[in-house]
């Protein structure tokens, strides 16, 4: 396989017209016709993550944040995400980015984080005009439980540290419909809201979002732990994609989120 047969097997998945205009998606760095045998999957694009590829012989990296966002005046060393691109381009590995595609794809990463916290029958925040199936966030049912409860499970599930964790609610609030976006979520609080949501649980919610979800409870998770958790989840996806083209998939071992705990 080639870099233009991975992209036609990721658009298969994650259809690039899914991306949402402002974004940047598909191939970063590289030549479509390079031959490629071992995919290694990021969140960012890290100088780790380049030494894990060269020291496993990774051809490509797919990352889920695109390194040329929302676009470069200049591709030069003097700054980090430019020294990134030319040295993936010197040391001959292609970089492709699946962001808002893979996350409103239907299986893709808003569908991962809908199944940890055990959501049934679900549907989108803001379906897609091409795939109903598809689109920006999830609303759905899960068994009841309190707030207090369904935060602690997706902190469980997603947060190696507390950083930028939090809710808004009373934490004995029942609640069995949910609403989920990965990554950076605030822009769809009212929509939330309006479709009926108990919950909803995104990341970079700020002070203000209170009072946007006007009585709707809220938790706020990192962006991108969710987000590193929701690509390991379908990463065998990929690799059972091109596992017949003989493509070997990894994830980088890196933990790429800056985000620390501060205490």
């Amino acid at each position: 396989m080639n870099v233009g047969g991975f992209l036609a097997a990721l658009d298969a998945v994650a259809p690039a017209r899914l991306a949402e205009d402002w974004d940047n998606v598909g191939l970063m760095v590289g030549r479509r016709d390079r031959t490629v045998s071992h995919v290694l999957m990021a969140l960012d694009l890290r100088a780790e993550v380049l030494d894990e590829a060269a020291h496993t012989s990774a051809d490509l990296v797919l990352v889920h944040h695109p390194p040329i966002f929302p676009a470069m005046s200049a591709v030069s060393a003097s700054r980090t995400p430019g020294a990134l691109v030319l040295r993936a381009a010197r040391e001959g590995v292609a970089v492709v980015a699946a962001h808002t595609n893979l996350d409103s794809a239907s299986g893709g990463l808003n569908d991962m984080m809908a199944d940890a916290l055990g959501m049934g029958e679900r549907q989108p925040l803001v379906p897609g005009a091409a795939d109903p199936r598809a689109g920006l966030g999830r609303i759905g049912a899960i068994a009841p439980v309190t707030l207090g409860a369904l935060a602690a499970r997706a902190v469980g599930m997603f947060c190696t540290r507390r950083a930028n964790v939090g809710l808004v609610g009373d934490p004995d609030r029942p609640v069995s419909r949910i609403a989920v976006c990965t990554g950076s979520g605030r822009s769809l609080v009212q929509v939330a809201r309006e479709a009926g949501a108990d919950a909803y649980l995104t990341g970079d919610l700020t002070y203000h979002d209170a009072d946007a979800a006007d009585g709707m409870a809220l938790v706020n998770l990192p962006h991108g732990a969710v987000e590193q958790h929701a690509m390991r989840a379908w990463a065998p996806r990929l690799a059972e994609l091109l596992a017949s083209a003989g493509v070997v998939v990894a994830f980088a071992s890196e933990d790429t989120d800056p985000w620390r705990d501060a205490c």
